[in-house]
């Protein structure tokens, strides 16, 4: 599927998921109170799926939870040059139960955390992965 025409190409499948292992931040964008909303959340591959670390009791986690969510991650420079784009559309979950959490905790995939009963995992599938080069090389 190509996403748009004008510079640059589309991104396979493979090239999506190395480019969203070079990024640890993205915008979760999914529904709060009907309306859309964009966040930006820190996020880690494992697998099949995006890991995103959140308050249990927190917006991000009502809107998420079992819903199908966005997450866009991007490259670009502030001068003219390539840039990349992917997005992960999918179905979310929330890994609450203390031994999802502890599990992923023990991955260290998020650093030295505090563990809390406050906190809990958003989990994203990669069920659509595309992506896009942009812009023209300098």
């Amino acid at each position: 599927m190509r996403l748009h025409d004008g510079p640059g190409h589309d991104l396979d499948a493979t090239e999506c998921r190395r480019l969203l292992g070079t990024a640890r931040i993205g915008r979760l964008s999914f529904t709060d109170g009907a309306m859309p909303a964009i966040v930006p959340v820190p996020f880690s591959m494992h697998d099949d799926a995006v890991l995103i670390p959140a308050h249990r009791d927190g917006d991000l986690v009502r809107g998420a939870r079992g819903s199908v969510v966005a997450l866009g991650v991007d490259s670009y420079r502030d001068v003219p040059g390539p840039g990349w784009s992917v997005t992960v559309v999918g179905p979310s979950h929330v890994l609450g139960d203390a031994r999802s959490v502890a599990r992923i905790d023990a991955l260290g995939l998020f650093g030295e955390r505090s563990t809390s009963a406050s906190w809990c995992y958003i989990s994203v599938a990669l069920s659509l992965v595309r992506g896009r080069r942009t812009g023209h090389p300098s």
